[in-house]
């Protein structure tokens, strides 16, 4: 097992593996064992939308419209994993635990056709996604938050958290991966590998890098 992903580190290190890291943190609290975890997703007004969404070129604005809910839903999933988490309706406001806001500020789906074309040849990650997203967290303790849009306005709760995702399909290229389609749609994956990757900052050894197979100690 440890060959293999020494294997897989080596291979994502010449092509790129698909994925979304944190980009940027502005604020780290520390803090740890939310109550409950709420979700509420937006898209900027500015936020470019681009790339093949499928179903033609009327399809993006729908895609556009339904981003916010698609994200939010992958990280509900993601989320529920520390405590018991829900998505927020536009005229619902928490008492308790955390909110996580994002909003979702570019997304490009990229092409399956560049991504189609011979690795020889071809610049590396060609026809990839991307995608790149705010997130904030704030500690409600009982307070109520505003429902204003701004992220940068924030809410009466102490913001905990606040840093910004990116990432997309990168060189994952036509083989894709259980992280990127290869020759299909991308932006799910990305807004999976983004709820994955929020999860991952929350946590604590999300891994279970910690945990032993035995309780002697070795030297």
């Amino acid at each position: 097992m440890k060959y293999t992903l020494l294997a897989l580190g080596a291979a994502c290190a010449f092509t790129g593996c698909a994925g979304v890291k944190i980009a940027h943190t502005d604020i780290a609290s520390g803090a740890t064992q939310p109550q409950a975890i709420y979700v509420r997703s937006y898209i900027a007004e500015d936020a470019p939308f681009k790339g093949r969404h499928g179903g033609g070129g009327g399809n993006r604005a729908i895609r556009r419209s339904l981003a916010p809910a698609e994200y939010s839903k992958a990280l509900k999933q993601e989320l529920e994993k520390m405590a018991p988490a829900m998505v927020l309706a536009e005229d619902e406001t928490p008492e308790v635990g955390w909110l996580v806001e994002s909003e979702i500020e570019y997304v490009h789906a990229g092409s399956p056709t560049l991504r189609s074309l011979p690795v020889a040849g071809t610049p590396a990650g060609v026809g990839r996604s991307h995608v790149k997203i705010h997130v904030r967290v704030t500690d409600v303790n009982g307070r109520v938050v505003t429902n204003d849009k701004d992220l940068s306005k924030g809410g009466s709760g102490r913001v905990i958290y606040e840093f910004d995702l990116k990432g997309g399909s990168r060189g994952s290229g036509h083989l894709g991966s259980v992280y990127a389609p290869g020759l299909g749609y991308a932006t799910p994956f990305d807004y999976k590998n983004a709820a994955e990757r929020v999860y991952y900052a929350l946590s604590l050894d999300p891994h279970g890098y910690g945990k032993r197979s035995s309780p002697t100690i070795r030297y």
